[in-house]
């Protein structure tokens, strides 16, 4: 078993100057779809005119980041930077009556990375599972339009970045300190969840060193037959995909597709860390069954590495 890493190290963030002469944020809260729990007083404190003139709704801005994500990796960071402040998930609906696509987004922490899909918990303790299928990442660990773009929080972006203080990005991702410290040390009991993504039920058993997801055998897409068939695969906690590990901290934005998460753009920090090794100690598994709003406690062990800052495929 790995010994305990700190919050700092599993999350740190590569000090950086603040370009064009002070940190980049937004304006006003501004209301944007259902699932956005910020408070306008809270958020509008930390939103602050400077490079950004206005705001944008997350429907707006989530359509246009993807169109712009075709072509300009900066754009699209750009405009997500601009969204109103959403701290967990939501989903709105854009395009037009005969041609409407759902659009979604999520902040918060990675539970599980597979080459398949993410599992992210929010702030407030929502899992979801996000299928990767072409999705691009961005390590925006040095990136200041990057880390706004990803934390949804200029304070929290400019703490990390001229500071190279995480705790306040910790806490606008994970919902403390607390929540991150059980993500990034070896869980004491295998922990079971269940999720329902589309028609298929995906079922993860973490243990201190490993995780085994049972799925359906037929490979999830929009059209895809499913075959109740189940065949699990195990995996080490720890795997990295395209840079993103258990404990990052994620934005992922993308669409709803039948009822399944499609990952499309991957805001990510990664980071350096050191490890111990510790006595593995003996463990009783438990299952949690997380709902949207459901909250699963887990507390893993890290071995990451860095990925540059510019966007990685992806291709399941």
């Amino acid at each position: 078993m790995k010994g305990r890493t700190s919050t700092k190290a599993r999350l740190g963030i590569a000090t950086a100057v603040v370009v064009g002469g002070g940190a980049i944020g937004v304006a006003a809260f501004a209301a944007g779809g259902h699932g956005t729990s910020a408070s306008p007083s809270a958020e509008s404190a930390a939103y602050q005119i400077s490079q950004f003139r206005h705001t944008m709704s997350v429907g707006t801005a989530l359509s246009t980041s993807m169109n712009e994500l075709q072509s300009s990796q900066s754009k699209a960071m750009t405009t997500l930077a601009r969204m109103a402040p959403m701290r967990d998930f939501t989903q709105v609906w854009a395009g037009s009556r005969h041609d409407r696509t759902q659009l979604a987004a999520q902040r918060g922490i990675v539970e599980l990375a597979t080459k398949n899909f993410l599992v992210v918990k929010s702030s407030n303790g929502a899992l979801h599972l996000w299928w990767l299928k072409g999705t691009k990442f961005a390590n925006v660990s040095s990136s200041t339009t990057g880390m706004v773009a990803m934390t949804g929080n200029n304070t929290a972006a400019t703490a990390a970045m001229v500071s190279n203080n995480i705790t306040p990005a910790a806490v606008t991702m994970a919902g403390s300190t607390t929540a991150v410290s059980q993500m990034t040390a070896p869980v004491a009991k295998p922990t079971t969840i269940t999720i329902a993504t589309g028609s298929e039920t995906i079922t993860i058993t973490i243990t201190p060193s490993t995780a085994t997801v049972t799925t359906p055998t037929a490979t999830p897409t929009a059209t895809a037959t499913v075959s109740p068939t189940a065949k699990p695969t195990t995996q080490s906690v720890w795997t990295r995909t395209d840079g993103v590990a258990r404990g990052d901290m994620v934005m992922i934005t993308g669409e709803r597709v039948r009822g399944q998460l499609i990952a499309k753009l991957v805001l990510f920090s990664a980071s350096t860390t050191t490890t111990t090794t510790t006595t593995p100690t003996p463990s009783v598994s438990t299952t949690v069954k997380p709902t949207s709003t459901a909250t699963t406690t887990v507390t893993p062990t890290v071995e990451p590495t860095t990925s540059a800052g510019q966007f990685s495929g992806h291709n399941s």
